[in-house]
Formats: structure tokens, C-alpha cells, sequence
């Protein structure tokens, strides 16, 4: 939903419990004014929002910056804390529009994934294979979650430690499981 505010975001949410009472129809609102980002906790809790992603090209230009690397370090960070908070999924990063830098995109993505967003939104298909690489776990990282998580299970569910000897707790446990999550079908 592009331009989202909270005031419409509840209307929709009204209007779809007419017609979808059983709430199989979720919203990703789309933040592109200052009063989307400032409003992010509340639209993130609001009924059936899914996950928030950030237009950055009008939030940039309702701002009057030029986006780079850090520009949007606050406004990004806002959004993942937002999300958490609410506990809805991670954001999905807003989109590159150099779709032929294929490795500038990797590196945005890289950087992104490693600030809390666990998606993207792509507008060519050139860029999608990129993103599914960025965001799907490898196999060293599958079986490292597996192995964290037999060795939280054989401690009984309590404080362990990993190969490496360093203490794994449930957090690390969590992102183990949704490391898991997003893996492939495997078995």
C-alpha cells in the first residue's frame, strides 16, 4: 500500500474484515512521508499489517536528501525496531533502480540484511536471483542453526555452548530457528 498512514491502514483493515473475516489477506505498507516513519510503531501494530517496507525515493525527496550509504541509517533502523516491537516479520528493503550494478545491489543488500531487513523488493528480473542468493541461507549456515539448536535441546533447553565454545542462549537460539525458517526445503 503506497503512501500509507495509520488512518488508512484501519480503514482497509475494516473494509477486508467485511469480506475477509478469516484475515488471510495481509497489508505491507509502504512508509514514504515523514509521517509514516515517525508513525512506524503504530502502523507496524496495526490490524493486518504483515511486515513495512520504506519508499526511499519519496521519502528521500520529502526530506531533501540524497541517498547514499547512511542518509537512511536512522529512518532503516527505525523501521526494523518497529517491526520487532510489533512482531510482525522483518521489513523488506526498498528497491535499487541501477538494475544493471548487479554487484552494487549485492552490497546493498549484504549491508541491509546485516541491519535486520530479510527481504527486498526488486523492479527487474536480473535483480531477483541476487537477492534469493543474499537472503537464503548457505549450508555452512543451515547446519551451524542445526547444531546450535541439538545442542540447546540435549542441554534440556537451557544455557549451552556452541562448537566454538562461546555461550548460546535462547536469542541465539531464535535466530537459529529463523535461519532455519528461510533455508530451502532440506532434510
Amino acid at each position: 500500500m503506497a503512501k500509507a498512514s495509520l488512518a488508512q491502514l484501519t480503514a482497509l483493515a475494516g473494509l477486508l474484515d467485511e469480506h475477509d473475516p478469516a484475515g488471510a489477506v495481509g497489508l505491507v505498507p509502504l512508509l514514504e512521508t515523514p509521517q509514516a516513519i515517525l508513525a512506524a510503531a503504530a502502523i507496524a501494530s496495526a490490524p493486518r499489517v504483515t511486515r513495512l517496507q520504506i519508499g526511499e525515493a519519496d521519502l528521500s525527496a520529502e526530506l531533501g536528501i540524497t541517498p547514499g550509504d547512511q542518509e537512511l541509517l536512522f529512518v532503516r533502523s527505525s523501521v526494523v525496531l518497529a517491526s520487532a516491537a510489533a512482531g510482525i516479520e522483518p521489513p523488506a528493503a526498498a528497491v535499487t533502480t541501477d538494475f544493471r550494478d548487479l554487484d552494487a545491489l549485492r552490497r546493498s543488500t549484504l549491508a541491509l540484511k546485516r541491519l535486520g531487513f530479510r527481504g527486498r523488493a526488486c523492479i527487474h528480473p536480473a535483480q531477483i536471483p541476487v537477492v534469493h542468493d543474499v537472503f537464503t541461507p548457505t549450508a555452512e549456515e543451515i547446519a551451524t542453526a542445526r547444531d546450535l539448536i541439538t545442542r540447546f535441546e540435549t542441554a534440556g533447553g537451557g544455557v549451552c555452548l556452541d562448537a566454538r565454545g562461546r555461550m548460546v542462549d535462547l536469542a541465539v537460539i531464535r535466530e537459529a530457528r529463523r535461519t532455519l525458517s528461510l533455508a530451502p526445503h532440506t532434510q
